[in-house]
């Protein structure tokens, strides 16, 4: 009887590593990219202490968290070598900085694309330039951003089931490729999981299947459940075969399969919540806006739930006599 085969090395090798630092994403303002030596993310709370006089200490009220605030160290140095995610100019100086500059004045709000939290909606808060006469490749560049909320919500916290369970789909299919994941459990002596072999299955292609379906009602009537299931049954058979190869370059699938798998059971429960609620319909009577037909609805219906019924809507400013329009009656 053979010996037991010996278990996978825990501990990441400087390959490993280099493949995390890999997987991260370009950093970018407003789609011109820049490179980064350091990263810091500053999280606080709005506090007010309330002091009373002969007492000591204070009470202390938390009115909220402050917004997260981003900043980075970037050499603007000509010369340096792009990793394979990163797209700037070799010519940093003068060229891409001008460039850059050019989006930082831009006073509204912007896209900022953070490599470990992604795209992040934010302004423009300070940008710092240091020449030194011992460096004469280009400049260091010191710059912040601050995330702002969009509409009264913050932009990353309002993602909708269906763009959340897209988003980490497509991210897992994204790190199982740069990992190589098949190659990793084959030389470890374990067997890839079907998925990977299976031209027919991709997560990012299943989550194309079901957003495919722009109009909500067909997407209710349809068998998305099924499709739903699929992704989760090929998450969890990915989520086995990472457990058994455990290392540094596993553990960012292991968290992208939960993503998925959260992401997919809370659609999927969306999904059957308002199956369970009943359409009606309005036949709009004269011209009017999407406001004016929200207002002609009975008291219970939200205009959230007009537009995601209704998604055509929205593609002209004015709803003409004779639209019918649905809403749930419930």
């Amino acid at each position: 009887m053979s010996p037991p085969p010996d278990p996978p090395n825990p501990d990441p090798t400087d390959d490993e590593h280099d493949l995390l630092f890999d997987q991260l994403l370009e950093a970018s303002w407003r789609d011109v990219p820049f490179p980064v030596t350091k990263m810091k993310v500053s999280l606080a709370h709005d506090l007010v202490e309330h002091k009373y006089w002969g007492v000591d200490g204070a009470s202390v009220e938390n009115t909220g968290a402050a917004p997260w605030r981003y900043s980075f160290s970037a050499p603007f140095i000509n010369g340096l070598s792009n990793s394979g995610a990163e797209t700037w100019d070799h010519r940093l100086y003068p060229d891409h900085l001008r460039k850059f500059l050019e989006a930082f004045q831009d006073k509204s709000v912007g896209q900022l694309q953070h490599p470990e939290f992604g795209l992040i909606f934010a302004k423009a808060e300070r940008l710092d330039i240091d020449w030194d006469g011992g460096r004469r490749g280009g400049v260091e560049v010191e710059m912040s951003f601050v995330e702002t909320n969009v509409e009264g919500q913050t932009a990353h916290l309002d993602a909708s089931p269906i763009d959340k369970i897209d988003a980490a789909a497509g991210e897992l299919n994204s790190i199982i490729n740069k990992a190589d994941f098949a190659a990793l459990l084959k030389k470890q002596g374990l067997e890839p999981p079907p998925y990977l072999s299976d031209p027919t299955f991709s997560f990012e292609e299943a989550m194309n299947k079901i957003k495919a379906v722009t109009d909500y009602p067909t997407l209710l009537s349809m068998r998305a459940g099924g499709r739903i299931d699929a992704v989760i049954f090929q998450a969890e058979r990915v989520a086995k075969s990472a457990e058994a190869a455990r290392s540094a370059v596993t553990w960012p699938i292991t968290q992208n399969v939960e993503r998925v798998k959260a992401a997919a059971y809370n659609l999927r429960e969306s999904l059957l919540a308002t199956r369970s609620r009943r359409i009606a319909f309005f036949t709009v009577p004269a011209d009017t806006t999407i406001a004016g037909v929200a207002r002609q609805l009975p008291s219970g219906a939200k205009m959230g739930d007009v537009i995601k019924l209704n998604p055509g809507l929205m593609l002209n400013p004015e709803v003409s006599r004779g639209t019918v329009v649905r809403y749930y009656a419930d």
